[in-house]
């Protein structure tokens, strides 16, 4: 595939294959010789330093909300409007008091005490899993185990059918793509939209389902907080669900195949977790600083301001780049090595201050379960594949597929 960067807009060639493949050493030659810088053909501008993607976490004058597409006619807004209008509405795209109203509903399903009780299950369904590939001796990891574990995790808190995850992996896909964006691409738009309207609607079947008949899931809990509050709408509580079940394991998915992969590059890592399975916590937080399923998120600033000496206008976009961040040598040693000892990791893969990601606690459970059952249930894994193919996705780090072969 071709390059889409116009050298004379992106001098680091970001949008480059061989970039996506590997962005570290890109991101550190930035890092060091110009951590924020506009970029025009992207049209925003580029924060590298951790130092700077925190504070823009964090700063109350730079805004979640989802910034514009670049040049769409009208006709074009008309056409997505829904998929505008529909993210406008979830929590990730929202500021406070929004924002605030919104995760301390949703935020009950996410309790200490429920992602704990979760446990029992995920080891269950990992298991499983893994004993209906066992005899085959070679498999894809995203396919076959990183994809489903978290979207059948994911289906039944909402109260979806989990047996229903390969169609909730193609409307994901039809978002990614989205989210990745670099310009206006009709077929990708127009797929996003579809995507999340059948999303929607889904979701739409459950909600009457469960009015009617209550159940033990978070749509249950959000109409009765609904009908006890009038705090929170149909609408809202769709483009959530929608939004819990693309965040919910696409991200998932990488950070298990990812931390696998980082594994399989650096066998002495993976032998220290073979002969000491109580790494994996440590193990876990290594990886999404390592490799983080999600380098870069969009903000825009809400007031002129200034940050490491670059006037930011209002209006403008900040991309943060998490994966710049977390590999940060002034805030990490040895930044890009491996090291599933590293005991002081402040990383910022599930970001920072009031957008904390509300699934942090699901996802490390399920990675930890997922990669310490794999390291320890498939002996000998290794790569099965002398080139992983990488989405070309700015913001979300993924493998297409990621073949092995293990001996039983």
């Amino acid at each position: 595939m071709t390059s889409l960067t116009n050298p004379e807009k992106d001098r680091y060639n970001l949008t480059a294959p061989e970039v996506f493949a590997n962005p570290y050493p890109t991101y550190r030659r930035i890092l060091q010789q110009e951590p924020v810088y506009w970029n025009d053909f992207l049209e925003g501008w580029y924060l590298m330093r951790y130092q700077d993607v925190a504070f823009a976490m964090q700063d109350k004058r730079i805004s979640a909300k989802r910034p514009p597409i670049s040049k769409l006619s009208q006709l074009e807004q008309q056409n997505i409007f829904p998929l505008l209008e529909s993210l406008s509405k979830w929590m990730l795209f929202c500021d406070p008091p929004e924002h605030t109203r919104l995760r301390t509903l949703f935020n009950k399903a996410f309790t200490p005490n429920i992602i704990g009780s979760m446990a029992p299950s995920i080891h269950s369904l990992v298991n499983q899993l893994i004993d209906s590939i066992y005899e085959r001796g070679n498999i894809d990891i995203i396919h076959d185990l990183a994809y489903p574990i978290p979207a059948i995790v994911i289906a039944q808190m909402l109260g979806a059918n989990s047996e229903d995850y390969e169609q909730f992996k193609k409307w994901s896909s039809d978002l990614a793509k989205f989210f990745g964006l670099f310009r206006m691409n009709p077929e990708i738009l127009t797929n996003a939209k579809k995507s999340l309207l059948e999303m929607k609607q889904y979701f739409h079947f459950i909600l009457e389902e469960r009015r009617c008949q209550p159940q033990d899931d978070l749509i249950s809990s959000l109409i009765f907080a609904q009908e006890k509050e009038n705090s929170l709408s149909d609408e809202e509580i769709l483009s959530n669900c929608v939004f819990l079940t693309f965040a919910g394991h696409e991200t998932t998915t990488n950070l298990i195949a990812n931390g696998l992969l980082a594994l399989l590059a650096n066998p002495s890592e993976m032998q220290k977790l073979k002969n000491d399975p109580s790494l994996i916590t440590t193990a876990v937080e290594e990886f999404l600083r390592y490799d983080s399923p999600v380098q870069r998120q969009a903000r825009i600033a809400l007031t002129n301001l200034e940050i490491n000496g670059q006037q930011i206008r209002t209006g403008q976009r900040l991309f943060l780049v998490i994966g710049a961040a977390n590999r940060d040598p002034e805030q990490f040693s040895n930044p890009d090595n491996l090291d599933i000892t590293r005991s002081h990791n402040p990383h910022l893969a599930f970001g920072k201050g009031t957008h904390f990601c509300l699934g942090a606690s699901l996802a490390r459970l399920e990675a930890q379960i997922a990669i310490n059952t794999i390291v320890q249930r498939l002996p000998h894994l290794r790569l099965d594949t002398d080139r992983i193919e990488w989405y070309e996705n700015p913001s979300l780090r993924g493998m297409k597929s990621m073949p092995v072969a293990f001996n039983f």
